[in-house]
């Protein structure tokens, strides 16, 4: 569905009409925003939003950004985070300090429609200990549509139970304290061998970037601080990296693949020869499991196809994403089946089909997707 003639382009002049598929189409009703100007709505504070937000004109459109997260988040650094190698604040950025004049509504976009040029919203409101869900909806004359995706578990029972994932500062937050507490657990001293084991397993499930991301930077870790803090508890530790297909990062080069698979293998060392006396001939930090598909994710272990049992103490799920409710809701209602967006949906799978200027296809050129 790419056009052929000129786009109209956010950030120029406001125009009466915009071309879609090379054919002007008339904008129907005036502007509504404030001063007359044309409102448009951008949902998420992710990489696509940001860079749209901090170059929109404010003097000529009203924009308003809809996100539960009041910040932009650098996400490549999120696993480096997520071990203290940064801090928190580092790999964030306001939302209201990208553009001063923007309006910004920390509320989650739940519905998009179309027809009435709206998003449903709900925001949680908390006063004292007492939080409530409050609904309403924002009218937009152009749409940004940037939410991202979700993780996608494949339905495996007891992911979401028993997974830490990585995808916010909140899920860095809750692996950076599990890390410290299975160390502190496994130095408690009625904890035998066995138990020290477990609880020094960290599977990192799905070795695509971010789990190759996280494994590294966990091995990084634990050789540098891990002699400085726990030197007699790193003979137990084992980074296990579970991969259902036969090799690393799958979209990439295979050069980089084999790279990866190398440093992952690579010996064991530490400067210190005090803690190297300490550790087993042939010790290795971290291991990797390919062809290993999980069955399921139980409290303290995790069961493979084959059949095998891995205790753990940490469980990272980084095995894929997937769409939210909102994109899949929002392709059905542009047309759904015999629509054009629906045709597209063999390749887009899942995802917001655009032309060759983000347009979403069967959107009217109202709404616009950086990412699909």
């Amino acid at each position: 569905g790419g056009g052929t003639g000129d786009v109209e382009t956010i950030g120029a002049a406001s125009s009466s009409s915009v071309v879609v598929d090379g054919k002007p189409e008339a904008v129907v009703g005036a502007p509504a925003g404030a001063g007359g100007k044309e409102r448009i709505v951008i949902l998420g504070t992710g990489w696509g939003s940001t860079a749209f937000l901090k170059d929109i004109d404010t003097d000529m459109y009203d924009v308003t950004v809809v996100s539960p997260r009041n910040f932009f988040l650098f996400t490549p650094m999120l696993a480096g985070a997520s071990v203290g190698t940064v801090e928190y604040r580092s790999i964030t950025e306001s939302v209201r300090e990208i553009n001063t004049k923007a309006k910004y509504l920390e509320a989650t976009a739940t519905n998009i429609d179309p027809a009435s040029r709206t998003v449903s919203c709900q925001s949680v409101v908390c006063e004292g200990t007492s939080c409530s869900i409050e609904d309403f909806d924002v009218s937009y004359d152009r749409l940004l549509v940037a939410v991202g995706a979700q993780t996608n578990t494949f339905g495996i029972p007891g992911v979401r139970e028993h997974c830490c994932f990585l995808k916010q500062v909140e899920d860095a937050r809750r692996i950076r304290t599990t890390i410290v507490n299975c160390f502190e657990r496994a130095n408690i001293p009625t904890m035998t061998e066995e138990d020290k084991r477990a609880a020094l397993t960290f599977a990192v499930i799905g070795a695509g970037p971010t789990g190759i991301e996280f494994a590294s930077e966990l091995r990084d870790f634990i050789e540098s601080d891990g002699p400085k803090y726990y030197p007699d508890l790193l003979e137990y530790v084992k980074i296990k990296v579970i991969e259902a297909s036969p090799t690393v990062l799958a979209p990439f080069d295979k050069s980089l693949q084999e790279e990866a698979i190398l440093q992952l293998e690579r010996p064991t060392s530490f400067k210190d020869p005090k803690v190297s006396a300490l550790l087993p001939d042939g010790y290795q930090i971290s291991e990797l499991l390919l062809n290993s598909g999980v069955k399921e994710v139980k409290e303290k272990s995790i069961s493979l196809n084959d059949g095998t049992e891995i205790p753990y103490g940490l469980s990272v799920w980084a095995a894929g994403n997937g769409p939210l409710p909102i994109t899949l809701g929002l392709i059905d209602s542009l047309g759904g089946e015999g629509s054009d967006q629906a045709a597209e949906q063999d390749v887009a799978r899942g995802r917001l089909a655009v032309d060759p200027w983000l347009r979403v296809i069967g959107g009217g050129g109202r709404i616009r997707a950086p990412g699909g």
